[in-house]
């Protein structure tokens, strides 16, 4: 991997998958905020470039591998690989984790007025998840399905949202926000740092909000940075008219 700083985090986390470790390790944005310079992201995070561009490097030297290659993926895998991983794991953890928020903020709230505000927090990010993913299984990807299954059959009309750049703006959208409750979610819990009295309900709850954390940017990194582009490209070849 040559000249880090003329790449943006974007490219580095399509060029070496495995990179997205060392980018939550450092809390670098690389999924809705991926189109900034590696040093700017860097700065944005407060941590020294040069210390992340040698764990790279470290970390690319000892790569074996096997990471996964989204970008080469074909498109109907990469819309099943999302559904039945990072949509089967979101359910099951806002599932299980509102109930636990509830639990922990009741016993715990009023001596960590900070577990109040997170509550709030997460059932916000909840509630958005839910809507956005229901949005993907019932609008977007049937409608990339079939694309795939018209190719080579071009067509002079439109699909009857325009184009799909328009939900995928929506998608993106929706991404931000959620991107931004993550941001505030970390902040106000002082990066999930759990007092010393902690219950193992508590540790519990700040242990699997973390991991989900990590695989929402994930989720959305495979999304913002891979299967929307992707989808422009394919409705380009099948609706040239909805690429004008």
């Amino acid at each position: 991997m040559q000249n880090l700083e003329t790449k943006t985090v974007r490219e580095i986390a399509l060029e070496m998958p495995v990179s997205t470790r060392i980018f939550e390790e450092f809390h670098i944005d690389y999924c809705c905020g991926g189109r900034k310079p590696f040093a700017e992201a860097c700065s944005l995070a407060g941590v020294e470039p040069d210390e992340v561009a040698d764990r790279l490097r470290e970390l690319e030297q000892g790569a074996s591998g096997s990471a996964t290659d989204f970008e080469r993926m074909p498109l109907a895998g990469l819309i099943d690989h999302i559904l039945e991983k990072h949509h089967v794991y979101t359910k099951d953890e806002m599932r299980q984790l509102a109930p636990l928020m509830e639990k922990v903020a009741g016993r715990h709230g009023e001596s960590h007025t900070e577990l109040l505000i997170l509550k709030s927090l997460v059932l916000t990010l909840f509630q958005d998840l839910a809507s956005h993913m229901a949005k993907e299984e019932a609008i977007l990807f049937p409608y990339l399905r079939e694309l795939l299954g018209r190719q080579g059959a071009i067509s002079s009309s439109s699909p009857a949202f325009g184009t799909v750049r328009n939900p995928l703006r929506v998608m993106m959208a929706e991404h931000d926000r959620a991107g931004e409750l993550l941001r505030k979610m970390r902040e106000n819990t002082d990066g999930y740092t759990l007092p010393a009295e902690a219950c193992p309900s508590y540790t519990a709850l700040y242990t699997r909000l973390e991991e989900l954390e990590k695989d929402l940017h994930q989720h959305i990194h495979l999304e913002n940075n891979i299967l929307f582009p992707k989808a422009l490209e394919l409705e380009a070849k099948v609706y040239p008219l909805a690429a004008v």
